[in-house]
C-alpha cells in the first residue's frame, strides 16, 4: 500500500517554493497537452502499459545510439545570448551524464549505485542543416521568443526537423501558461505529429552547462530533460515532487518515492526512506528534483532504448547511418563561413574609460577580424579582443567582420553601440539620496542586472519605510545560485569628513538554514572595477523573525546600516552596487532596502544652502523654477544638465549678497521628455537636484 505522509503545513511550504524555484514543466506542459487533444492521455498510458510487457525481459538491453542535435540559442544581446563554448560545455555533460562516467557517481547510496550503468547513448552536433548546408549546430537567433511564452504561436518557428534533429532551445525565461516558471521542458514522445516543430527541449539559459551564465550545480537540467524527450517520467510520477508517495514512473527498478525538492543527508537513510522503512528511495536519480542528482538505472535506459527503437515521433530514425550521414554527423563538414557578430564587456562607459570589444561570432570560427570605430581610439583594429577608448560625450557605432578559410562573413553593423558620458558625477554627495519614489527600477539614475535573468530589484508599494515605495527584491523568480544588483548612479565623494553611506534594510527567511548575502561594492573608476564595503550573510543579514509566508516588514522590522566611505573620500566619482546573491536552498523570501543616503560633517552654512535649494514645479512640463537662500555673500552659479552631463542652460557665475533667489529655467527650445540635472555650485561646492520633464 502506498501512504502519503506530507502534513498540510509542508504542501503549503512547497507550494511557494515552485513559485521561486525553477523546476521541469514537463508534467505541466503535458497536462496541457491532454486538455488540447482529447483521448491523448489513454493513449499514453496505453503505450506505457504495452512498453511494460515488451520490457520485462529486457531490462538490461542497450545498444549504442548517436543522436544528431542542434541548438537554438534565442537572445536579445544580453548574457542568455550564450557562447558556443558553454552549449559544447553543455554537450559534454549530457554526454558523461548519459554514458554514467561522472565523477560524483562515487557518491551514490550504496544501495542505488549497482543499478546505475551507461545508456550507450551519445549526442552530436549536426554539421548539416535541413538543405545539406554546412552547419556547427549551433545557431544565433535575435528573437522575442527568448522570454518563452507557451502561447506566442512562434517560439518552436526555428526548429529543424524533429524526425532527424533534436532541437534544442536556450532561452532567457520559460512563463507557461498559469503562469508556471520553469528551467525547462519537453514532451514524450508520440505527443506531436511526426516532425512536429514542438518535438524539442527548452532550457534556461543559466541552467545548462558549467560555465558562462550556468554552473556546475544547476547544470543537469539538460539530461533531466532528454530523459523526459526519450520517455522517461518523473521517479515520483506526474503527482509533483513532495506530494505522496502514489506516483509511478513505470520503471520497474526505480523505488517508490515520495520525489525531493532539495538533498536528503545521504549518511541518514531515514532522510529518504519516506515510503516504505527500510527501503531507500533514488533522490540521487536524474529524473528527480534533489539537484544531487547522479545517475540513470538499467530500467530507465532500457526504456530510452525502447524510444529509440520506436516509431513514435520516429526515434527511430534519429541514430540510423543514413540520417547520422544527412546531418553530418558522420563524414562531417568543416569549416563553415563564420556569421559575425561581437559583444563588448560595456556599452556605456565614460570618456577616457576604456571598452574592451571581442568576437561573438557563430557558425564558423575565425581566423582574422575587422573592426571599424568611427570616434574610438584606435578607429580600425584586426586582433579579436580590441580595447578602445573614446574622448568625447556620443553615442558610437561599431562595425565587424571576420573570416576564415571557408569565406569572409557578411559584416554587422550595430548603430549608436557606445554611450559615453563624460564622467562628472551626477550628483554631490551633499544632494545623494534615493527613496525609489520618483520612478520605477530600472531608470536613468539607477540599472538593475541579474544573472540569471530571474528576480530583478524592483520600486515596491509592499512595504516602504517612508514614503509609498521601496526597493524590493522578490522571492519569486529569484532562483537558485542568481545574482541580483542594482547600481547607483554617479556621486562626487570628494568630501573631506566623516563620509558614510547609510539605507534601511529589512530581510527575512523561510527557512533558516538559508546563506544567502547581501553586499555593497564601491567604483571610483566609471564601474570597471567593484571593491567590497559590505557584506552580510545568512542570521547576521535578517532583520526580523523568519516566515514560511510572503515577507512583507512592519516598520520596527526594519534595521539601519551604515558603511564608512572615509578611505574612498576625495573621489570625484563614485558609483554603489547592491548586490544580493542567492544559495542553494529552495525557497528564498522578499528583500527590502529604502532611504540610501550618503552623510558628512559640513559646516552649518552648507546645510542651510542644502535644505533650501528647490525646484518647482517638479515634474516639469517645460519652463521650471529654482529657490534657494544664501546668509551671506558667495560666489554662485547655476547650470541645467542632461544624462550625458551636456550643459543645456547657465546662469554664469556672479557674487550675490545674503538674501533668496528665485530663477526661471527651461528656456532651451524643445527640452524633450526625461530627466535632467540642475547644479547650484556655491563658492566652487556643487549641490545638484534632478529634473523630470514631462
Amino acid at each position: 500500500m502506498k501512504r502519503i505522509y506530507l502534513a498540510f503545513s509542508c504542501l503549503f511550504v512547497l507550494t511557494l517554493q515552485a513559485q521561486d524555484d525553477k523546476r521541469c514543466a514537463t508534467d505541466q506542459a503535458m497536462a496541457n497537452y491532454y486538455k488540447k487533444h482529447p483521448g491523448s492521455e489513454e493513449k499514453r498510458k496505453q503505450h506505457d502499459q504495452q512498453l511494460i510487457n515488451d520490457l520485462k525481459s529486457k531490462l538490461s538491453s542497450v545498444g549504442s545510439y548517436t543522436i544528431p542535435v542542434v541548438f537554438h540559442i534565442l537572445h536579445q544581446g544580453g548574457p542568455e545570448n550564450i557562447s558556443d563554448a558553454q552549449v559544447i560545455d553543455g554537450l559534454n555533460i549530457l554526454n558523461r551524464d548519459f554514458a554514467h562516467l561522472n565523477p560524483d557517481t562515487v557518491d551514490i547510496i550504496p544501495s542505488m549505485k549497482p543499478l546505475g550503468d551507461s545508456s550507450g547513448i551519445h549526442f552530436a552536433l549536426a554539421t548539416r542543416d535541413t538543405n545539406g548546408n554546412c552547419t556547427s549546430g549551433i545557431i544565433h537567433y535575435y528573437d522575442t521568443d527568448t522570454d518563452w511564452d507557451d502561447s506566442s504561436p512562434t517560439i518552436y518557428q526555428h526548429g529543424w526537423n524533429s524526425t532527424k534533429y533534436l532541437n534544442v532551445y536556450i532561452v532567457k525565461r520559460i512563463i507557461l501558461s498559469g503562469g508556471f516558471s520553469a528551467a525547462g521542458y519537453t514532451y514524450f514522445p508520440g505527443s506531436w505529429p511526426d516532425g512536429h516543430p514542438a518535438d524539442a527541449i527548452v532550457v534556461l539559459n543559466n541552467y545548462f552547462g558549467s560555465i558562462g551564465t550556468g554552473n556546475a550545480f544547476l547544470s543537469r537540467v539538460l539530461t533531466h530533460e532528454v530523459g523526459h524527450w526519450l520517455d522517461l517520467y518523473h521517479v515520483f510520477g506526474n503527482n509533483g515532487a513532495g506530494v505522496d508517495c502514489t506516483g509511478d514512473d513505470q520503471v520497474s527498478d526505480t523505488p517508490q518515492t515520495i520525489g525531493y525538492t532539495i538533498c536528503p543527508d545521504k549518511n541518514n537513510p531515514a532522510e529518504y526512506q519516506t515510503c516504505n522503512t527500510g527501503i531507500d528511495e533514488n533522490f540521487q536519480n536524474y529524473m528527480d528534483y534533489s539537484y544531487c542528482v547522479r545517475m540513470f538505472t538499467m530500467g530507465q535506459n532500457a526504456r530510452m532504448v525502447a524510444a529509440l527503437n520506436s516509431s513514435l515521433s520516429l526515434r527511430n530514425n534519429l541514430w540510423t547511418n543514413a540520417n547520422l550521414i544527412a546531418t553530418g554527423v558522420l563524414n562531417p563538414v568543416s569549416p563553415c563561413i563564420p556569421v559575425a557578430d561581437f559583444k563588448a564587456n560595456r556599452t556605456q562607459t565614460c570618456v577616457g574609460v576604456p571598452v574592451t570589444f571581442s568576437d561573438a561570432s557563430w557558425k564558423g570560427t575565425p581566423t582574422s577580424y575587422t573592426w571599424s570605430f568611427p570616434g574610438g581610439n584606435p578607429a580600425t583594429s584586426n586582433v579579436a579582443s580590441p580595447v578602445v577608448t573614446y574622448t568625447a560625450v556620443g553615442q558610437y557605432s561599431v562595425s565587424y567582420t571576420c573570416a576564415n578559410s571557408a569565406g569572409t562573413a557578411t559584416p554587422i553593423t550595430k548603430a549608436n553601440f557606445i554611450t559615453v558620458v563624460s564622467g562628472a558625477p551626477t550628483y554631490t554627495s551633499s544632494a545623494f539620496s534615493e527613496d525609489f519614489e520618483s520612478l520605477p527600477l530600472p531608470n536613468i539614475d539607477w540599472d538593475v542586472e541579474n544573472s540569471s535573468g530571474g528576480a530583478f530589484w524592483e520600486q515596491s508599494a509592499d512595504a516602504p519605510y517612508t514614503g509609498i515605495y521601496s526597493a524590493k527584491l522578490p522571492s519569486v523568480n529569484n532562483t537558485r545560485l542568481a545574482v541580483s544588483s542594482m547600481i547607483s548612479p554617479s556621486v562626487d565623494i570628494h568630501w573631506s569628513g566623516q563620509l558614510y553611506l547609510s539605507f534601511m534594510l529589512a530581510a527575512a527567511e523561510s527557512n533558516p538554514d538559508h546563506v544567502n548575502t547581501l553586499k555593497v561594492y564601491i567604483s571610483t573608476d566609471c564601474k570597471q572595477t567593484w571593491t567590497e564595503i559590505y557584506s552580510k550573510t545568512g542570521a547576521a543579514l535578517i532583520t526580523t523573525t523568519n516566515t514560511s509566508t510572503p515577507f512583507i516588514p512592519s516598520l520596527s522590522e526594519w534595521r539601519s546600516e551604515f558603511i564608512y566611505l572615509i578611505p574612498f573620500s576625495g573621489n570625484p566619482s563614485a558609483n554603489f552596487k547592491f548586490t544580493y546573491i542567492r544559495d542553494t536552498i529552495p525557497s528564498p523570501n522578499n528583500t527590502f532596502i529604502d532611504n540610501i543616503n550618503i552623510s558628512y560633517q559640513v559646516g552649518v552654512s552648507q546645510l542651510e544652502h542644502e535644505s533650501s535649494f528647490s525646484i518647482f514645479p517638479n515634474p516639469s512640463t517645460g519652463i521650471f523654477h529654482i529657490a534657494f537662500d544664501l546668509n551671506d555673500s558667495h560666489k554662485t552659479e547655476i547650470n541645467l544638465r542632461d544624462i550625458l552631463g551636456r550643459t543645456l542652460e547657465c546662469k554664469p557665475t556672479e557674487y550675490l549678497p545674503a538674501g533668496k533667489y528665485s530663477y526661471s529655467l527651461g528656456s532651451v527650445e524643445n527640452l524633450k521628455r526625461g530627466i535632467y540635472f540642475v547644479d547650484l555650485v556655491i563658492d566652487e561646492k556643487k549641490i545638484t537636484r534632478k529634473l523630470i520633464i514631462e
